[in-house]
């Protein structure tokens, strides 16, 4: 029997289980907002209401006030009215004895009568009855004294005027008494006013008082709310995120009341669990990357190469015009200066050097420095490394920069340089000292003074020149010899030459390194290999080619005029020396809006012409003398060194002999002139 009723107890405890109701799913954050916005909205709706309400009714009793002001006033308007008609007409004389005149009088009477009865109705203090009373009474009298004058014959003047005085007595009496009433009423009416008034005010101060109240309240409510169901949730859940970030995966946020939290805190659990898992896949990936790395720094020196040579790429398409302006004008003064030597006499050898081997000189000097730097960089160098005098390099750098250092009040000193030879490349040698003694120029000549200070030291395997300034020092020594690293101002500088320094020094198998002295300054010291062996005597480059004088073509007889355009003084300068020898008149112009000018003004017989220049193109000058003067197409030449431009592909395919390229030789260029002349 007890086991028996132990069975249904646990089959029925079963079953309450079974029949236990699910846990409820917890209530949104936004259902909560919006059910306190509504219960707050509701009290906020119902109390406004009543105060409305308050205040429609004191409205109401204050309308109902100004009109019974009103009715008053006007029933105390006809009830003077009433007594002054009522006057005149027993004061007129020809209304004594007129019955048509009594009806009337009693008639107004009636009205003042009546008048007077409006007033007994109203809600009225015992002070303003018996005043109404006085006024009925003294009206009564009034009309008695009235209608005894009305009734006396016109001899009885005496008894005529003592009743007409009677009666504006009872008059002004009646005025009085009546005046007394308005009086009364306006004393009760201002007290009711300024009882309705002050009922407004406290009205409308509960009004605000209250809304402030709920406001206040609402405000607190909700901040309590925010804080318990928003803040304080996103405050943990910061602190877990924290948590997660400093690197403990095993955080876990409990499950909050609101939905929205719900969702994200599952989602933070989910990502937490995830990253723990992921953590362990990435530390099993390191080693594996590790690896990869290894590889990828192997290959580092190939893609850094091979952006180098993009780099170059690009700029070299874009430095061709300004490199074969110096390039023609190298070409055509040093075959000029081949044709005048071989044609004067040795006095005139001065004035030779200082017309065209001068600019000769620098313009080569120009362009071998810019093509030399791109090419390097561009390519290992595949020169012959040899025994090389380092006396010789520093003097020929030093004599190459003296001028600009003195220009400037720089002083450059070099300490006897014993007689060694190094291993190097003798150009690329002198390139490595031009160009630290070009940057320490460019350090000093903000200031206009200073000292760089070359000094040798040699041991038995090495030698070290030492380069030193007094200057600003290096902003950053680690970085100078990266290429294109520069501190130079845009147009200043390309960061190539200490890189394609530091190369050089590699390729000798010598180091360059660079430091700020402890006293102010840079410092570059340059170790080269010392080498035992014989230095070279000399180099190809050496040898001055001249051509021959008899390949100038011979001047002509007939002057000619011709028109050179180009915004480089030193081509003009070239090509003016050229046309001398065909005894030609020159005009030279720098720009296509003066070439026009000229072409308008005077006749020219050909025009030779560059493609780029400021402002207008050579193209927009052709196109020109191709409208104006179709005639002188065939003599226009344009001097370019750029032909495979593309904008110039049309012209050089429909006048393909109207082309010069730079740098032209004078042979090759005389001649096409003269074949334009024809």
């Amino acid at each position: 029997m007890n086991t028996g009723i132990a069975d249904r107890a646990v089959t029925d405890a079963m079953e309450r289980g079974d029949r236990a109701p699910k846990p409820r799913a917890p209530r949104s954050l936004r259902e909560r907002l919006f059910l306190t916005g509504v219960v707050m909205a509701i009290g906020t709706v119902i109390a406004l209401a009543a105060m409305a309400a308050t205040g429609a009714r004191e409205q109401a009793r204050l309308r109902r006030t100004t009109a019974h002001i009103i009715e008053e006033q006007r029933i105390g308007d006809a009830v003077i009215r009433g007594v002054m008609r009522q006057l005149a007409i027993a004061g007129d004389p020809t209304s004594r004895g007129s019955r048509a005149r009594l009806a009337i009088f009693d008639s107004l009477g009636r009205g003042v009568y009546d008048d007077l009865r409006r007033y007994l109705f109203r809600t009225l203090s015992a002070a303003e009855r018996l005043q109404i009373e006085s006024v009925k009474e003294e009206h009564q009298q009034m009309e008695v004294a009235a209608r005894r004058v009305m009734a006396t014959g016109d001899q009885q003047t005496a008894a005529v005027a003592a009743g007409n005085n009677e009666m504006v007595l009872h008059a002004f009496q009646l005025l009085d008494a009546l005046q007394g009433f308005v009086d009364l009423r306006e004393q009760a009416l201002t007290v009711l006013a300024d009882t309705q008034g002050s009922t407004l005010r406290r009205l409308m101060i509960g009004s605000i008082a209250f809304i402030a109240t709920m406001f206040l309240l609402q405000l607190f409510l909700a901040m309590r709310f925010v804080r318990s169901r928003v803040t304080e949730p996103l405050h943990q859940f910061t602190e877990a995120v924290a948590r997660v970030g400093a690197g403990n995966l095993d955080v876990r946020m409990p499950p909050p009341a609101d939905r929205e939290f719900s969702s994200t805190f599952a989602a933070f659990n989910d990502m937490s669990a995830s990253l723990a898992t992921a953590r362990a896949d990435l530390e099993a990936r390191n080693a594996a990357l590790s690896v990869a790395l290894a590889r990828v720094r192997e290959t580092q020196d190939e893609l850094v190469q091979a952006e180098k040579l993009g780099a170059i790429g690009r700029m070299t398409a874009g430095l061709a015009h300004e490199l074969n302006n110096p390039l023609a004008t190298v070409l055509a003064t040093s075959e000029l200066l081949a044709a005048r030597l071989t044609e004067n006499d040795p006095p005139a050898m001065t004035e030779l050097s200082v017309e065209f081997v001068e600019p000769m000189r620098r313009e080569a000097q120009r362009a071998r420095l810019l093509v030399r730097s791109l090419l390097q960089f561009a390519r290992r160098a595949d020169s012959e490394i040899t025994a090389v005098s380092l006396r010789d390099s520093i003097e020929v750098i030093r004599d190459l920069r003296k001028f600009a250092f003195a220009n400037l009040g720089i002083t450059l000193r070099v300490d006897p340089v014993p007689e060694v030879l190094v291993m190097a490349e003798r150009q690329q040698l002198q390139g490595v000292l031009l160009n630290v003694i070009n940057n320490a120029l460019d350090a000093l000549a903000p200031r206009r003074r200073g000292l760089v200070h070359i000094a040798t030291h040699v041991d038995a395997d090495h030698v070290d020149v030492v380069i030193e300034d007094d200057g600003p020092g290096l902003r950053d020594p680690s970085r100078v010899f990266e290429a294109f690293y520069t501190t130079k101002g845009v147009g200043e500088g390309t960061g190539l030459g200490l890189a394609l320094a530091e190369r050089f020094m590699t390729a000798f198998g010598g180091t360059i390194t660079a430091e700020n002295r402890p006293e102010g300054g840079a410092r570059f010291t340059l170790r080269f290999v010392r080498s035992e062996g014989p230095a070279p005597t000399g180099s190809p480059e050496d040898e001055v080619m001249v051509l021959p004088a008899r390949q100038i073509p011979i001047p002509t007889t007939t002057r000619q005029r011709i028109l050179v355009v180009d915004d480089e003084p030193s081509i003009q300068r070239a090509q003016a020396l050229l046309l001398q020898r065909l005894d030609l008149d020159v005009v030279l112009c720098d720009n296509v809006e003066s070439a026009r000018a000229a072409i308008t003004d005077q006749e020219f017989h050909a025009v030779l012409c560059d493609v780029k220049m400021p402002g207008e193109s050579g193209i927009v000058l052709f196109e020109w003398i191709r409208r104006e003067m179709p005639s002188m197409v065939p003599h226009f030449l344009f001097v370019t060194g750029d032909v495979a431009a593309v904008e110039l592909a049309e012209l050089v395919a429909e006048f393909p002999d109207a082309f010069i390229s730079k740098p032209f030789d004078a042979r090759e260029y005389l001649t096409r002139v003269e074949r334009a002349l024809r």
